[in-house]
């Protein structure tokens, strides 16, 4: 099945792992500011230049690799990341009000059933999956109506970037 034919049909895609995000991104290297509040507003910068470089950088190289292969016409909008789990995410939700129609999300670290972080997707009313991500694991999701997620409060830190894009 085809990474739009699972879109369609779930809302989201497990890609596997990609251990080149890693590599490239190198997240220990870094200090993520504002972690609970992600990209709002709050007059700090929460990423800083060097590492704004390197995750635009893998948010190109997503974008080359799965993007448009499926969309051609397809743009890369931003990228976020943050340490933790916000109340907000917390419950089944989707992300239709944002502006872009796919993204990706990128774990920096590994979960675990007895320390939560899970990823849970829902379709079609009552059809669920949830997934303990691993350092790597790669996510596609879409934003089109009806199809849900949601993520798992966690102990441990949870460190994760989103990727979106415009289709």
């Amino acid at each position: 099945m085809t990474l739009k034919e699972k879109l369609k049909e779930v809302g989201y895609a497990y890609i596997g792992n990609v251990p080149a995000g890693l590599d490239l991104v190198r997240l220990d290297d870094h200090r993520l500011l504002n972690t609970e509040e992600r990209a709002r507003d709050n007059g700090e910068k929460d990423v800083d230049v060097q590492l704004t470089n390197k995750m635009r950088l893998f948010g190109y190289y997503l974008e080359q690799e799965y993007v448009k292969p499926n969309w051609p016409e397809a743009s890369f909008n931003k990228f976020l990341v943050w340490d933790g789990v916000d109340k907000d995410n917390q419950g089944w939700h989707t992300d239709t009000f944002e502006d872009y129609d796919i993204f990706f999300l990128y774990y920096f670290d590994d979960t675990a059933e007895e320390t939560g972080g899970s990823i849970n997707f829902k379709w079609d009313g009552d059809c669920e999956a949830s997934y303990q991500p691993k350092k790597g694991d790669l996510f596609l999701i879409s934003n089109e109506r009806g199809f849900w997620h949601r993520a798992e409060d966690t102990k441990i830190q949870r460190r994760v970037a989103s990727f979106d894009y415009n289709i």
